[in-house]
């Protein structure tokens, strides 16, 4: 099986390269994407297997992105990141169009793994 791909989307830059590193180290291919419009190109231009997708960016944020991402794929599998506890009616209406999990940042790739693992 060939790596998995994956699609990681962050407007901090810090946080985008370390995470790409530890990606790369555990042998998946990384895209990088700084905000939600970029991300929808990468989409559309790589197939990932999988989108990290942070939701406060500026530009597009991870909501709208997601949204359009699954409009042109409905199996698109989109992860979020977030530092932040989320609880309100974005979330909820993302997990009911297939939300593929949610990451606390700073996560551990341990949890990542088992995520793609777990559901692939």
């Amino acid at each position: 099986m060939p790596n998995p791909r994956i699609l990681l989307v962050d407007d901090d830059t810090q946080f985008l390269e370390a995470t790409e590193y530890m990606l790369k180290y555990e042998n998946y291919e990384v895209i990088t994407a700084k905000n939600g419009e970029e991300a929808i190109k990468k989409y559309k231009e790589f197939s990932p297997d999988v989108v990290l997708m942070d939701l406060k960016m500026p530009i597009m944020n991870g909501y709208d992105a997601f949204f359009k991402i699954k409009k042109d794929d409905p199996d698109a599998k989109i992860v979020f990141t977030s530092s932040y506890a989320i609880n309100n009616k974005e979330f909820e209406k993302a997990e009911s169009s297939g939300l593929f999990g949610l990451l606390t940042k700073p996560f551990d790739l341990s949890e990542l793994n088992n995520m793609i693992t777990s559901k692939n």
